[in-house]
């Protein structure tokens, strides 16, 4: 629903709860790849009301920038390979049209879940949709022996 005074969106509530729609919606999803690794680029219509698919972009940790069928095309291809992702939300701080998320990422691979941080800097536009994502990450250093 929008206001009709102010043109934003009212419907998710706060920025800082529609990001956290954002990451539930997404972990469902992670869920459902894990188990059933079909999840399809259709399926991501669940963010279609958070995301101002349009005008989407998502810059990653290596500047990598990705529009919103780019985004939705390397999450398929994640989510359907992936053995496991839970994030733990350490903060979310609310700035103006940006919403700070602090996460503990957990990974499984092989078999054995560690740990990988972020930091996502989600944008809103005008309407209340997120239009930028940018993610900023931090990991353990892998040491190989010789």
């Amino acid at each position: 629903m929008q206001d009709e005074i102010n043109g934003e969106n009212t419907d998710h509530g706060s920025p800082g709860e529609r990001v956290l729609q954002f990451i539930e919606r997404m972990r469902t999803l992670v869920e459902r790849g894990k188990r059933d690794s079909n999840v399809t680029p259709a399926d991501w219509n669940v963010l279609a009301d958070l995301v101002e698919t349009a005008d989407f972009e998502r810059i990653g940790p290596f500047h990598d920038a990705m529009n919103w069928d780019a985004y939705i095309a390397m999450l398929c291809g994640w989510v359907n390979a992936t053995e496991g992702w839970e994030p733990v939300l350490k903060s979310l701080s609310e700035a103006s049209d940006r919403v700070f998320a602090q996460c503990e990422e957990m990974i499984t691979e092989n078999g054995a879940v560690f740990p990988f941080y972020s930091l996502s800097m989600y944008e809103f536009n005008a309407a209340g949709k997120i239009h930028r994502i940018h993610v900023y990450m931090q990991q353990p250093q892998t040491v190989e022996e010789s």
